[in-house]
């Protein structure tokens, strides 16, 4: 398993490369139109992502439970898929689509009210979560009040250390999806 984790604000034109490329995957277009919607997104992503196997996402989630940057939670379900299948889903009306996307953006970018930081459950699968910037500079506040002797030991380890860099860029991007 990986992580890709990506700004969720993009600077144009990388805004609307992802845009071209997510609804062309929608629409099951074939794949001769890979060239115009998926390569431009392809091209110009890595600037905006960090990426990570399981083993290295597992390094960040301990990391930031040692210093109480994240917490467990249980996550709202996602809803229910009304589509009988994907052929329907290609076929069905634009805002029927528009609903489920939103149903399921709201749960994608759920927050837990009364914690602080980062839950858990976003970073332990690839479900296209969005972390807040919100949870980000909490998660980093905790960090910083933190002690100095546990920060330097987690930033003995070059993984950790591009971790905090990744969190400090993403919260003027809109924070990051993880996918």
């Amino acid at each position: 398993m990986s992580y890709e984790l990506e700004w969720a604000d993009l600077p144009e034109p990388a805004a609307a490369a992802r845009e071209r490329f997510e609804a062309w995957v929608d629409s099951g277009m074939p794949s001769e139109q890979a060239q115009t919607c998926a390569e431009p997104w392809f091209a110009l992503q890595e600037a905006f992502q960090f990426d990570l196997n399981i083993a290295g996402m597992s390094v960040c989630r301990e990391g930031m439970r040692r210093v109480g940057m994240s917490f467990e939670a249980e996550p709202q379900p996602f809803p229910v898929w009304p589509f009988e299948g994907i052929e329907d889903w290609r076929a069905a009306d634009q805002s029927r689509r528009d609903a489920y996307k939103a149903a399921e953006r709201a749960v994608l970018s759920q927050s837990v009210p009364g914690q602080i930081g980062i839950p858990e459950f976003k970073l332990r699968s690839n479900d296209s979560w969005l972390v807040s910037p919100k949870e980000i500079e909490q998660a980093l506040d905790r960090y910083e009040a933190s002690p100095a002797d546990l920060r330097a030991e987690l930033e003995a380890d070059d993984l950790w250390c591009d971790w905090l860099g990744w969190l400090r860029e993403t919260v003027t991007h809109g924070g990051f999806r993880v996918g």
